[in-house]
């Protein structure tokens, strides 16, 4: 029998092909006036590993450098921490007037939240703000 080790970040790369991520990109690009120099879709992404994980602005992009599986997840390219905080406030603004978006939002969390139970289901286990690793035994 051999010992397999997932993580909560195996989870990240696994639902990034099930979350819908475009189906954000027209309401996030229209925060700017002009086309962003970075894809609103990795800022937004680079958000959920700084809230998942409990990551402080200042140690956010050295936390992804550091993590070969966040930068899988970002598909190996890492915002500024600088960029990524002016996101969050155009963000942050935008969404307290806009209700549809909000509501999208959490319906398509809710919907990623299901993926995660199944993960769960089978051997992974979760917290938010930190790793925690479940040992599976798999017969090969």
């Amino acid at each position: 029998m051999e010992k397999v080790l997932h993580t909560e970040k195996d989870v990240l790369l696994k639902a990034n092909g099930v979350f819908p991520w475009e189906k954000f990109r027209e309401r996030l690009e229209s925060l700017y006036r002009r086309k962003p120099k970075w894809d609103v879709i990795l800022l937004f992404k680079t958000l959920l590993i700084k809230y998942v994980y409990d990551i402080s602005w200042n140690n956010l992009e050295g936390e992804i450098r550091d993590s070969q599986k966040f930068r899988e997840f970002l598909g190996e390219k890492v915002p500024p921490k600088s960029t990524v905080f002016l996101f969050y406030k155009k963000l942050h603004e935008t969404v307290k007037g806009e209700e549809v978006m909000w509501t999208t939002l959490m319906v398509e969390l809710n919907s990623l939240d299901e993926v995660i139970k199944r993960y769960q289901e089978k051997g992974f286990e979760l917290q938010v703000g930190r790793e925690k690793t479940t040992s599976t035994k798999s017969t090969t």
